[in-house]
């Protein structure tokens, strides 16, 4: 009587964990995601996402001069987040302006955007996967 009140059990908590998520959940979930800082929430767009709203506010290569020279997105603001004047540099734009960040991979990109909540900024979106997934998904990139 034990073994089968346990193995029951065991058998109804494993269906509970092993279920999957809704596509809608899953849908939501790829569409765009934010992770929370003290000034706000960075958001995270998918190219084709970033490739439609971006156009709304100031996009911003936060890549190196070097990288940069392999390629951008066509009338992106370039700033080098490892420049040790970055801030002062993006202080230039608006705190009411979206601005859309970019880097090679995203995790960069990420960091400066949690920079920007953490200095006013309200508005600050970042590219899934940076311009690597851009690249690949074939959207157009100038020199």
């Amino acid at each position: 009587m034990k073994s089968t009140l346990f193995s029951t059990l065991i058998l109804f908590f494993t269906s509970i964990a092993c279920q999957s998520p809704s596509s809608s959940e899953v849908s939501k979930a790829a569409t765009a995601s934010s992770s929370t800082t003290a000034g706000g929430s960075v958001v995270t767009l998918t190219v084709q996402d970033f490739a439609a709203k971006s156009s709304k506010g100031t996009l911003l290569d936060v890549r190196t001069a070097g990288e940069v020279a392999q390629g951008k997105i066509e009338g992106a603001l370039v700033i080098d987040f490892y420049s040790p004047n970055f801030l002062d540099q993006v202080s230039q734009i608006s705190k009411g302006q979206e601005l859309y960040l970019y880097c090679a991979v995203g995790a960069r990109s990420e960091e400066a955007a949690r920079m920007l909540l953490q200095q006013g900024y309200t508005k600050v979106y970042h590219l899934q996967g940076g311009i690597q997934a851009w690249s690949q998904e074939g959207m157009a990139m100038a020199k």
